[in-house]
This record gives structure tokens, C-alpha cells and sequence, in this order.
């Protein structure tokens, strides 16, 4: 996520407010964008913290038949 808010803050820097009126709505575009991701970059670290939390548990991984029945549980939480 960290990436993305990155290349995103590069794409709009490079637009500036002697640019046309379709560049200023691309820029607030990505303004708004570069926002959600920090938003998401929060909970993301949130979810990371507590899914190391709920690794020290000595029974964690005896829910999960796998790493990706792990992952798919613990991380794919829009598609639930």
C-alpha cells in the first residue's frame, strides 16, 4: 500500500495549477486517492498487528489447513 501512496503523490506532482481544468481534476483525483490509500494503509497495519497478536497464540494455527486458508480467512475479509 505504502507503494501505491508513493506513486501516487510522484503522478501529481507533476501537475500544477497553470495546468488545465481536466489536469486539476485528475490531480484532485488523485488527491482523493492518495487519501483512501492512507486511510487503508491504517487498517492494514491495524489487521497486521493483530494478526501477529493472534500468532503467539500456541492453537493459531491449528484453524487453518494451510498458508493460503490462513490468508484467504484472515486477510480476504471484503469477500466474507
Amino acid at each position: 500500500m505504502q507503494e501505491l501512496i508513493e506513486q501516487l503523490k510522484e503522478q501529481a506532482q507533476f501537475i500544477t495549477d497553470d495546468d488545465c481544468a481536466q489536469d486539476k481534476f485528475y490531480r484532485t483525483g488523485l488527491r482523493n486517492a492518495i487519501k483512501y490509500a492512507e486511510s487503508m494503509l491504517e487498517k492494514e497495519k491495524e489487521v497486521m498487528c493483530q494478526f501477529q497478536s493472534d500468532g503467539q497464540r500456541t492453537d493459531f494455527w491449528v484453524k487453518y489447513k494451510d498458508n493460503d486458508d490462513c490468508f484467504d480467512k484472515t486477510f480476504k475479509t471484503k469477500e466474507r
